[in-house]
């Protein structure tokens, strides 16, 4: 199963620094994106930079004949939604001057949803975008062990593949990363398992930029 996505960025040389994700939605290349290119996004930012709802997106789509709209949008998340099966989210969390961690995730369902692209990148205006290795941005060895430590007995898969059977939901208003087990794919294997990625402070210090906690 081919759920991560990571794709070499270009290099985009002195950008004005930006906390708002409207401007990052507007400067990713087009293969991060959904292969939307800049008028695209330019046109849906025009059309629906200020939903709210699930409704308000289907509402400008209705009345634009646009593909996609924004479900839900704030200065550091947005949601879009649109002619795909599935869900496109971005977040951006404040680091430490002069940096900002953006994160992307798209969840493609048909039937079942999968996490298809799940994606980091650490920007500052004299830099530009740096992809991070996720290493560096999860405890993996805890969230590894969390996992088999809840699996039913009578489970097995192949191990190498335990983050393919992993969801994802930025946060909408705070700084979390909310994870569930993916019950769908993972049928012979369903269990309960939520837990949070909360980002640490001081990030560029540390180990990782996000420390886990169990719900």
């Amino acid at each position: 199963m081919k759920v991560f996505s990571v794709f070499a960025l270009l290099f985009f040389g002195q950008i004005g620094f930006s906390q708002n994700i409207i401007e990052f939605f507007q400067m990713l290349p087009d293969s991060i994106v959904l292969n939307l290119g800049p008028s695209e996004r330019s046109q849906i930012v025009a059309h629906s930079k200020d939903n709210k709802s699930f409704e308000e997106a289907y509402k400008v789509m209705n009345s634009t004949q646009d593909k996609y709209a924004f479900e839900s949008v704030s200065k550091t998340y947005l949601k879009l939604i649109g002619s795909f099966e599935g869900q496109f989210q971005m977040k951006l969390w404040k680091l430490p001057k002069p940096y900002v961690l953006v994160g992307v995730y798209k969840e493609s369902c048909g039937p079942v949803c999968v996490a298809e692209q799940l994606v980091f990148y650490r920007y500052s205006p004299k830099t530009g975008f740096k992809v991070l290795n996720f290493i560096t941005v999860f405890p993996l060895q805890k969230m590894r062990e969390l996992v088999f430590s809840k699996l039913p007995k009578d489970c097995s898969f192949e191990e190498e593949h335990w983050m393919d059977f992993l969801l994802y939901q930025f946060s909408e208003k705070g700084k979390s990363i909310q994870v569930t087990w993916n019950n769908e794919a993972a049928t012979t294997c369903a269990f309960d398992l939520n837990f949070e990625l909360n980002l640490l402070t001081e990030n560029l210090k540390n180990e990782t930029y996000f420390g886990i906690k169990e719900k």
